[in-house]
């Protein structure tokens, strides 16, 4: 069976087929950036809001990464090419300082377990605040002192992987189709209050406990620079509802759903480009004018929740370079 490669990068996601021959350590540079045009909420139930504004904000992120690869035994199609995966990597963005640690493995052609942990913490900078408490009395969020609280997280995921190539061979067969779910647990440790709903990096309203985060892509691999297209559904929520009483109206447990283009450059062997233009939900609540004339979303946990509301979220790059 031949061997492909797929290379699912954006925003610190990557996901890769290879061939492994020998041990190796390989060294990378991912640099990703988001532009987020601007959607006004709009009151009432499920619905779609549209573009309001170009602009209301960006994303940066420049993330360095060591993997060490280790193969493994086997010499059938199901077993040829497997390996263990070792990464640690180093993320910077202008409001935080991340490094992680995971390990991978795949047993079989179709199926990688892989598992981590990330630990990483924030300051604020020309008012963009990055790991902040809410405080429901004064309705804002707080910023939390840098390396004095930190953000961390454990996850683990197993990945299916199917290449219609691989049942039926030839270059311009390669409709690929991958699913994968990450259970996972977050929380800020050192924070003023811990049972608080918190921000991290740029989002806010989370909440220290378990989560979910289910991905799909469709996508058909060509033999060109342009060398993937396809879409991806994602799902993310978390798997508990005990909340503040205050905020139960807000709905914790809201499950976030997105739908995107994905496209993949491959410009040399060592330099690739992921992009995605992306639709997301997000809560839509009750009541508007009352909180949102400011247009913050700082009042939201203190809103009732009455439904999704789809929006135009983000356009995103993520470049990586092999050294």
């Amino acid at each position: 069976m031949k061997k492909t490669k797929l290379l699912f990068s954006i925003l610190c996601t990557v996901i890769t087929f290879s061939v492994a021959a020998e041990n190796t350590f390989d060294f990378y540079s991912v640099t990703d950036f988001g532009y987020y045009p601007k959607s006004d909420v709009v009151s009432g139930g499920t619905h779609f809001a549209p573009v309001t504004g170009p602009y209301s904000g960006v994303e940066a992120r420049e993330t360095l990464k060591a993997v060490y690869t280790i193969p493994t035994p086997g010499n059938n199609f199901l077993t040829e090419g497997n390996k263990i995966s070792f990464e640690g990597a180093l993320a910077l963005t202008p409001v935080s300082l991340t490094p992680k640690f995971s390990v991978s493995y795949t047993p079989v052609a179709f199926l990688n377990l892989s598992a981590g942990a990330e630990i990483g913490t924030g300051w604020e900078i020309l008012g963009i605040k990055s790991m902040s408490c809410y405080d429901k009395e004064e309705a804002e969020y707080k910023q939390q002192d840098a390396f004095g609280t930190y953000f961390y997280k454990f996850w683990a995921c197993p990945t299916v992987m199917f290449d219609l190539a691989a049942v039926w061979p030839g270059d311009w067969h390669h409709v690929v189709a991958v699913a994968s779910c990450e259970f996972n647990y977050s929380a800020l440790a050192g924070a003023d209050d811990d049972d608080e709903l918190f921000q991290w990096e740029t989002t806010p309203g989370k909440k220290a406990g378990a989560g979910i985060s289910q991905n799909y892509i469709l996508g058909y691999q060509m033999p060109y620079k342009l060398n993937l297209v396809g879409i991806k559904f994602n799902v993310d929520g978390y798997l508990f509802k005990n909340i503040d009483v205050q905020y139960r109206k807000y709905k914790i447990d809201y499950k976030t759903y997105s739908l995107a283009g994905v496209f993949s450059v491959q410009f040399t062997e060592k330099d690739s480009l992921f992009g995605l233009v992306e639709f997301r939900t997000r809560r839509s609540y009750e009541e508007f004018s009352k909180y949102h004339d400011d247009g913050e979303s700082k009042y939201e946990p203190l809103m009732n929740y009455s439904g999704h509301e789809w929006y135009f979220q983000r356009v995103g790059f993520s470049y990586t370079h092999k050294f």
